[in-house]
């Protein structure tokens, strides 16, 4: 793995780490999420920087680490970002609680064992 690629798992694993302390901090509430715009806003632009620093990934990283759909979340990145208006809430909660706990256990494997 070159260095490009480990800083990019680094920040991402970061960013899995961002969204578990929101969760934690509004006791991983779902009515809460989606009545409160600053929650759902912080936790969408993490979800577009994960995305952003997946984009990044070299050819041979996605190559030989595919246990991740990494493809989705840069996807969803570019939804979330350039469509803003039209986030669906409810795919976001979804992401960060099936998705980003995975990307980090998944992450984390590769780079530390």
């Amino acid at each position: 793995m070159n260095e490009k690629d480990k800083r990019s798992a680094e920040t991402i694993i970061d960013y899995c780490d961002r969204i578990a302390d929101y969760l934690n901090r509004f006791d991983d509430d779902k009515e809460i999420y989606m009545s409160d715009s600053l929650y759902k806003d912080a936790c969408a632009l993490v979800i577009i920087q994960m995305g952003e620093f997946a984009n990044r990934f070299s050819d041979e990283f996605l190559e030989e680490y595919d246990g991740i759909e990494w493809g989705q979340l840069i996807g969803l990145r570019n939804v979330t970002a350039h469509n803003y208006e039209n986030i669906i809430d409810d795919i976001i909660w979804e992401v960060m609680h099936d998705d980003v706990p995975e990307i980090k256990e998944y992450l984390e494997k590769i780079l530390y064992h």
